[in-house]
């Protein structure tokens, strides 16, 4: 794994929390995980109708993720792309440009935003082939986090990691 910061839209990052699967952020990520500002808005947002998104704030205590917020220049990019992109989303892309970061998304728009930019993008699956090809954890252990998610609301492009190991 590459010693990268790695900025977490919303969509990703709450697939993990829902899931309960926040151990797998602090296993792959510890130390190097960023949440932006914006995206922290828009999770806590959503904490009062489901209380496992609250799990966000463990992460940003016990400094597994650290909380960011944009600089002048990001904030420049940031406004061009919420034309077309979530806040969250936006933010992501914006902090990753200039500083080299990784971007976790699912959302198809921003994906193709980072390849126009060449930054370089993962999301929920991404992350859950790589911690299993890292010997993190176990086919089995991916695969069950993967149907939590699923059971959870999220629309999976596999059925299994295996289909795509």
């Amino acid at each position: 794994m590459p010693d990268k910061q790695w900025v977490f839209d919303t969509v990703v990052l709450s697939n993990f929390l829902i899931s309960d699967s926040v151990h797998i952020l602090e296993k792959r990520y510890k130390g190097r995980g960023v949440i932006t500002s914006e995206v922290y808005d828009e999770i806590s947002a959503g904490i009062s109708q489901i209380s496992s998104l609250g799990r966000i704030d463990w992460l940003i205590e016990k400094d597994i993720f650290s909380l960011c917020s944009l600089i002048s220049k990001e904030r420049e990019y940031f406004r061009e792309m919420i034309a077309f992109l979530g806040q969250g989303e936006a933010s992501c892309i914006s902090f990753a440009k200039d500083r080299n970061a990784i971007v976790a998304t699912d959302d198809r728009t921003a994906r193709k935003q980072c390849a126009n930019m060449k930054i370089p993008v993962t999301g929920t699956i991404g992350i859950l082939k790589a911690s299993v090809k890292d010997s993190l954890f176990t086919l089995e252990q991916a695969n069950d986090v993967l149907y939590k998610m699923i059971a959870s609301g999220f629309y999976s492009p596999v059925n299994s990691i295996s289909d795509i190991l």
